[in-house]
């Protein structure tokens, strides 16, 4: 996410530090973006003649006290509560009591572990990966943050080509991620009892929903449907959730045998033997078809 997000700041033109802990990881952050702007240029959305100097305006640094000048500090470090304290701990030392603080968290309650003080100017800026192609962004207010931090939050995402929607207070998951959660518990359902191949089902929504989503969304659909007949299909008895007290077969057996997905060339599909960055590479030239062709259906409401 880190490289991602770094992308987009520079892209837009803003001076970027990208700061880690020593780690191979950050040495190739430079090369990574590069490679991530070449595909953005061979798609059009940007020139191949600025790639430098986006590059150029992306600093990568292994000494935290480098970031104590910056406005805008975008925390994008493990999933792990303590980890994101310190690191809070850390930038309240540093920065000056103007600087906003956000993290990329896409479920913890970062409120509980931020400093008291920073509270009116902290907030969840969730981003989706890859983060310089997936335009939307979940602003997730605490109870003490400020209008004025989520205007400026909205304003800058939208400055760099993002699509900020606001939670007005936190829920674990967010938005999308609860959706998500939801459609995941259907997939593995459907999938575990051998109702459908996961190239049927992935065929199926691609089909279906997920097209009409780009016009109608989740909400507006039911104005279509009809307010009644939504009333009526939640009153069907014959439909039941499924319950998951275990993890769903569909994964355990993939993981017990070493298939975790795109990262190891194998899960619910077969990669057959391309490298990671070949699979992203086929991705996100994917997405950012997808991205050209329905654009002014994201970006009219913004």
């Amino acid at each position: 996410m880190g490289t991602g997000l770094a992308l987009i700041f520079a892209k837009a033109g803003y001076s970027v530090r990208l700061y880690s802990i020593p780690d191979p990881t950050l040495d190739k952050a430079p090369g990574v973006i590069w490679s991530s702007l070449q595909t953005l240029a061979d798609a059009g959305f940007v020139d191949v003649i600025e790639i430098p100097a986006i590059v150029e305006r992306i600093q990568t640094t292994t000494d935290i006290e480098s970031l104590g000048d910056c406005q805008l500090l975008i925390e994008a470090v493990a999933e792990k509560l303590a980890i994101k304290q310190d690191i809070f701990a850390q930038l309240d030392a540093l920065v000056s009591e103007e600087a906003i603080i956000t993290s990329n968290t896409s479920y913890l309650d970062i409120f509980q572990v931020m400093p008291e003080r920073r509270l009116s100017k902290a907030a969840i800026t969730h981003f989706f990966a890859p983060a310089h192609i997936v335009p939307l962004v979940e602003v997730v207010r605490g109870e003490k943050t400020t209008d004025a931090t989520v205007a400026f939050l909205k304003d800058i995402l939208k400055k760099v080509g993002s699509v900020p929607v606001v939670m007005e207070k936190y829920v674990p998951g967010f938005c999308v991620n609860r959706i998500q959660a939801a459609i995941g518990n259907e997939v593995y359902h459907l999938l575990d009892n051998g109702y459908i191949s996961p190239e049927d089902l992935d065929l199926a929504v691609k089909a279906s929903f997920i097209p009409r989503a780009m016009v109608l969304g989740l909400v507006q659909r039911y104005d279509f449907t009809g307010i009644d007949l939504s009333l009526q299909n939640l009153a069907n008895g014959t439909y039941k959730y499924p319950e998951y007290t275990a993890p769903p077969k569909c994964l355990q057996s993939r993981a017990d045998k070493g298939w975790l997905g795109a990262k190891t060339g194998k899960g619910f599909y077969d990669y057959d033997g391309r490298t990671l960055q070949e699979i992203n590479k086929g991705r996100d030239e994917a997405l950012l078809r997808v991205l050209k062709s329905v654009g002014d259906l994201i970006y009219k409401h913004v």
